[in-house]
């Protein structure tokens, strides 16, 4: 019976999405959960959200993908005796913009059940609307100070020839071990031979907080670099402000911390020493391949 209903579910979607002459969209996106620490992925693409013009909405229906009693939804009282609940959402939104390429926005949330049926809907508007580039944003906890500028890896897929790349800095996928919605769809992109890139926001992993700002603007700042977006980040750099200052207020009596912190600088200062300035077996080691692939290109 939950297999007819799921099927229902996702024919009644599909008669939904119209065409909107995009050009060449781009399809942006994230997902609360797992694959979204401190929130920083998600509130990103919420402030890019908030400062696009924005011409049509879908929504995937999320109603068997979730197990209310683990990610509940949210009541408010909007106004004196009006009660409202916000069920998760899994929705897309249709921007035009000014480039080459239009722009698709999905905000969604990492489904607990049906992965597979989930993934086949996701990617349905991916088919609809002929997207061959997808963006992934993630953040993640890690050993990184916060006295740092945040860190942010890119990974990308068919990376040969793509303009978006350009002057980017990023590597193939390496991430072996549990997998979340992100890597699950990314399969599925790589079967279609749809190019996919990965931005991932490094969060301190001590900081028990609910949203990192500074993580966001920094998440932000490379999606406006990769898509060539003009954002504003006012709003966003007073958030960081006002939470960098309140994080220092609340760390200044804790020493164990300040010395832990200490320890991660001084790692994280050679780790990107080490970029800059590389050792000498790893340059020795880059020559080595490149030698060798002009060798097996005279060839």
């Amino acid at each position: 019976m939950l297999n007819i209903i799921l099927t229902t579910v996702s024919e009644v979607f599909l008669k939904k999405l119209i065409d909107l002459e995009l050009k060449n969209p781009i399809l942006l996106c994230s997902w609360q959960g797992w694959p979204d620490a401190a929130e920083s992925a998600t509130k990103s693409i919420e402030e890019i959200i908030s400062q696009v013009d924005i011409i049509d909405k879908y929504e995937i229906s999320s109603e068997a993908y979730y197990i209310y009693s683990d990610k509940r939804p949210h009541v408010s009282n909007p106004k004196p005796e009006k009660r409202k609940i916000d069920w998760p959402e899994n929705k897309f939104s249709f921007v035009k913009t000014n480039s080459e390429n239009d722009l698709i926005i999905f905000e969604g949330v990492e489904p607990d059940l049906f992965w597979k049926k989930y993934i086949k809907e996701f990617l349905s508007v991916v088919n609809y609307y002929s997207v061959t580039q997808v963006i992934m944003v993630g953040s993640l906890l890690d050993s990184v100070p916060h006295t740092r500028e945040p860190r942010i890896s890119i990974t990308a897929t068919r990376s040969d020839n793509n303009k978006l790349l350009k002057g980017i800095k990023f590597l193939p996928p390496t991430y072996e071990g549990p997998a979340g919605i992100t890597s699950a769809i990314g399969e599925k992109l790589d079967s279609k031979k749809i190019s996919a890139i990965s931005i991932w926001g490094h969060t301190p992993h001590y900081l028990q907080v609910t949203h990192n700002p500074i993580l966001s603007a920094a998440i932000m700042k490379e999606i406006s670099k990769i898509l060539n977006l003009t954002l504003n980040f006012d709003k966003i750099s007073k958030r960081s402000e006002e939470f960098r200052s309140s994080l220092n207020l609340a760390l200044e009596d804790h020493k164990e911390i300040t010395k832990y912190v200490e320890r991660l600088e001084e790692s994280y200062d050679t780790e990107e020493m080490s970029k800059i300035d590389p050792e000498p077996k790893l340059i020795i080691k880059d020559l080595e391949n490149f030698l060798k692939e002009s060798r097996e290109n005279q060839n």
